[in-house]
């Protein structure tokens, strides 16, 4: 759930950028603290997305456990006591919402997942695109789930843009404990994270403009399909990408974003995507293929197959975003990864 702009940049990793940023006037101002990751042999991963918006005076926390068989542990939290001023006395605080905690390690090298309640055990995660009174009867059973996990980085951070508004990627080794009522898996796996603070709208432009990605995106012929397509790759501890494209004029999706092989990291200069729908359901994606040119022009072609997908649903004034997680294997050029392909789909009321 990034949203990011990736542009080409030289800035430095400032560890003020781990701490609250001072909120800025937009009303759409806000700062989000994300993670993922996958364990290559029992499957198990999760996404962690917590979202402060201080000018609408509230916090959420996404929290979703990808499980075998296709099963998702989805829990969700908010408070509302923030405001600008509130932040502005978070300092160095762990950010915490609900039975969510980011424990903050040293900055840019560790942070601590740590979640504690409950949770929805939902076997086929993909009702939760209907609304909730349509969903089936059993569609979810109530659950305790308890998850301890480290995330200790293994490169530098990678910004797309940095300043006042900013958002940056970095990825990392991830090891721990999940439990889900009975039910317990020890991960050791590999994942990415981010971080990002700015206003965020949840939806494509409204006219034909080009992003800072150089994309150009024309709204009104997309309404109700995708608009954008993130990614987060790992192959282990000496390659992985990640990046973002959106959908031009002629339809297909084209952005940037960054490689990092053997510990050094370069941009994306040239990245496309290709995705196949389920024949049933145009909202849900069940693979994609992503060639990408890096800034030393070295190719790459990777393609994923989706194992699960979590969708999100974010309500907006006119309409909805579906924001749809798939948990994806990837192969390149021999190699099999795992990841996050995340597809955008918006539709209008």
């Amino acid at each position: 759930m990034a949203q990011p702009e990736y542009t080409c940049t030289m800035t430095a990793a400032d560890p003020a950028d781990e701490l609250f940023h001072p909120v800025g006037d937009h009303a759409a101002w806000s700062e989000s603290y994300y993670f993922n990751f996958v364990d290559p042999d029992t499957g198990v991963g999760a996404f962690t997305r917590m979202g402060f918006r201080p000018n609408d005076g509230w916090a959420d926390a996404l929290h979703v456990v990808y499980l075998p068989k296709g099963r998702v542990a989805f829990t969700y939290g908010r408070r509302t006591d923030l405001s600008p001023s509130v932040v502005s006395t978070l300092g160095p605080a762990d950010p915490t919402v609900g039975n969510l905690t980011l424990r903050r390690g040293e900055a840019f090298r560790r942070w601590d997942i740590v979640y504690s309640g409950d949770a929805k055990d939902v076997g086929d995660p993909t009702v939760m695109l209907a609304a909730t009174r349509d969903r089936p009867k059993g569609w979810s059973r109530p659950a305790h789930l308890d998850m301890d996990v480290a995330f200790e980085a293994i490169s530098d951070p990678h910004y797309a843009v940095g300043g006042s508004q900013g958002h940056f990627e970095q990825t990392g080794r991830v090891s721990g404990t999940i439990r889900l009522g009975d039910e317990q898996w020890h991960v050791n796996g590999f994942g990415v994270r981010d971080k990002s603070w700015g206003p965020r709208t949840w939806q494509g432009p409204s006219d034909a403009a080009t992003t800072d990605a150089g994309v150009a995106s024309v709204a009104a012929a997309v309404r109700g399909s995708c608009f954008m397509n993130w990614f987060s790759i790992n192959f282990g501890e000496n390659l992985a990408l990640g990046g973002a494209c959106g959908r031009a004029t002629d339809g297909t999706f084209r952005g940037k974003g960054w490689i990092q092989r053997n510990g050094e990291t370069l941009e994306l200069t040239d990245v496309s995507m290709t995705t196949e729908y389920d024949p049933g359901n145009s909202l849900l994606h069940r693979a994609v293929q992503l060639k990408a040119t890096d800034s030393e022009g070295t190719s790459i072609i990777v393609d994923g197959t989706v194992l699960t997908i979590c969708p999100t649903k974010i309500p907006r004034r006119d309409g909805v975003t579906f924001v749809n997680e798939g948990l994806t294997r990837f192969h390149t050029n021999g190699r099999t990864g795992f990841g996050i392909a995340e597809h955008w789909h918006e539709q209008s009321m």
